[in-house]
């Protein structure tokens, strides 16, 4: 994370990482979407909430258990959750020893509802909030969102009210439901294989999806290595536990302390 990207991420809240997956690997998720097709559920129009702005004529799609696939399919969702583009990121806003704590696929067809814009700076999350002290920021849950398919700038999908992670006042309601304001609200366009990289407590949301083609939104949560929110379910290693590399094996471990620096010689082991 470069001093540009740092300031960048301290002021908004979010960074695009561009190009995180190459073209191969985008067209490799995919592939593994299409296959699994059937499965993907299609929520009940719930997410707009009381908004009347974010509604849609259908829900969106979700579908998970991509690490359970079968091969070739689930090897692509292995190795985005320790991606060796995405690990440097990960650290300098975690802290070593980051963990994934959730990771789904969300889809959106031609008019899918909007998800009315949750979590904000105030009032504070210990597990998703946002910190800057001594040089170092120090986020709590901390959210990936890859970009599958291209994102116009005015198809709808991911939004966001830059700088809301360090907001010292709640954020009103009419705010949340997309009612008032709009004009403050930012929607993210890019490419597939772009990364949208922002801590949760950014107060974000979804538009209604106008595009003809289908959104395709990989989510993947992290936390610090001491964290959980249980998202995870238990932290038996799964079945394909030996398939994994060493780096995909330890985003998926049970929490506990890293061992951060303390800044004194007299701290040992």
């Amino acid at each position: 994370m470069n001093e540009t990207e740092k300031y960048l991420f301290e002021v908004h809240g979010y960074l695009i990482l561009k190009g995180l997956l190459s073209p191969a690997e985008v067209a490799a998720a995919n592939a593994a979407i299409d296959h699994h097709a059937d499965q993907i559920g299609i929520r009940p129009n719930d997410l707009a909430n009381e908004s009347t702005t974010l509604r849609g004529t259908t829900g969106r799609g979700d579908l998970g258990d991509m690490l359970t696939w079968e091969k070739p399919h689930c090897d692509i969702y292995r190795e985005m959750m320790a991606h060796p583009k995405l690990a440097p990121y990960l650290e300098e806003l975690l802290g070593p020893g980051f963990r994934l704590e959730g990771l789904g696929i969300i889809t959106m067809d031609e008019g899918a509802e909007g998800f009315w814009f949750h979590e904000g700076g105030e009032p504070h999350d210990r597990s998703r909030g946002f910190l800057y002290r001594n040089g170092r920021m120090f986020c709590g849950m901390t959210n990936v969102a890859v970009q599958l398919t291209d994102v116009g700038p005015s198809d709808g999908g991911f939004a966001c009210l830059p700088g809301s992670h360090k907001a010292n006042f709640p954020c009103p309601d009419e705010i949340r439901l997309y009612h008032e304001h709009q004009d403050r609200i930012l929607q993210l366009p890019a490419k597939a294989g772009d990364a949208f990289l922002f801590v949760e407590c950014l107060m974000h949301g979804t538009l209604p999806w106008t595009a003809q083609h289908q959104r395709r939104s990989v989510i993947m949560r992290y936390q610090s290595g001491v964290m959980s929110e249980g998202l995870m379910g238990t932290y038996a290693p799964p079945p394909f536990y030996d398939e994994l590399s060493d780096s995909q094996k330890a985003v998926i471990s049970a929490p506990r302390y890293r061992g951060e620096d303390k800044g004194s010689r007299l701290y040992k082991g």
